[in-house]
């Protein structure tokens, strides 16, 4: 991962997402593309704090992890973020 400048996961459900810099091209990859970086991602991390509840998550559980260099900068588990989901579709209907 020594090339990643920036990398954004975020992982709901079945639904996998990165967000990736690499040699200042931007790129976005969607579910079966985000194999690899997942399993990348997995081995460095270990167990992580979420960084909105605190909580002492295995890499697996994190539903959004953000990297920049080589610092974890977020770490959000993902109960965390299916409570913000949640909130979110909240606002909507009462928008509705």
């Amino acid at each position: 991962m020594s090339n990643f400048r920036k990398l954004s996961l975020l992982r709901t459900g079945e639904v996998s997402m990165a967000v990736v810099i690499i040699n200042g091209e931007k790129h976005v990859l969607i579910n079966d593309e985000t194999t690899e970086i997942i399993k990348e991602v997995n081995r460095l991390l270990g167990l992580r704090h979420c960084t909105t509840c605190g909580r002492l998550v295995r890499a697996e559980e994190l539903g959004y992890v953000e990297i920049i260099g080589n610092k974890v900068v977020r770490a959000v588990c993902m109960d965390c973020l299916k409570q913000l989901h949640s909130q979110i579709i909240d606002i909507f209907n009462k928008c509705a």
